[in-house]
């Protein structure tokens, strides 16, 4: 599913634009419904994909074109780290939010998992397409 080429496909609002990606960022938040998932923070895995055109970045090599992910990832952290919410949903929206707002993507895509949230899985969590 993180493929990007399956990403930019079909009925997606990331059809057709460029896309910068970030894969396996790991943030750490207070986040679940049960009791026990709300006594300490747990890591988080977050994937991106920030819909674009980056043709005038690169013609001019110029970061000041660019969604620099540097800062994304930094902003997400940021948002995870100061966030307490129940659903992984509600985050996964909030960082679509932080995309499109702050950041400039024309759409976005984002997955967020708990590892080893549930037993017997590896992860478990929301992917969610927004456009702007």
């Amino acid at each position: 599913m993180n493929d990007p080429q399956h990403v930019a496909t079909g009925g997606s609002p990331l059809a057709g634009l460029d896309l910068v990606t970030i894969r396996n960022l790991r943030a750490w938040t207070l986040i679940g419904v049960h009791p026990h998932e709300r006594e300490m923070r747990q890591e988080l895995r977050i994937d991106v994909w920030l819909g674009t055109d980056t043709r005038g970045a690169a013609a001019g090599d110029d970061l000041e074109k660019a969604i620099d992910y540097s800062a994304v990832c930094k902003a997400f952290r940021e948002h995870a780290g100061q966030a307490q919410h129940l659903l992984v949903e509600t985050l996964a929206e909030d960082f679509a939010r932080i995309a499109l707002e702050r950041f400039g993507a024309r759409a976005v895509r984002v997955s967020v998992e708990k590892p080893d949230a549930v037993p017997g899985t590896d992860a478990v969590g929301v992917l969610i397409d927004r456009p702007r």
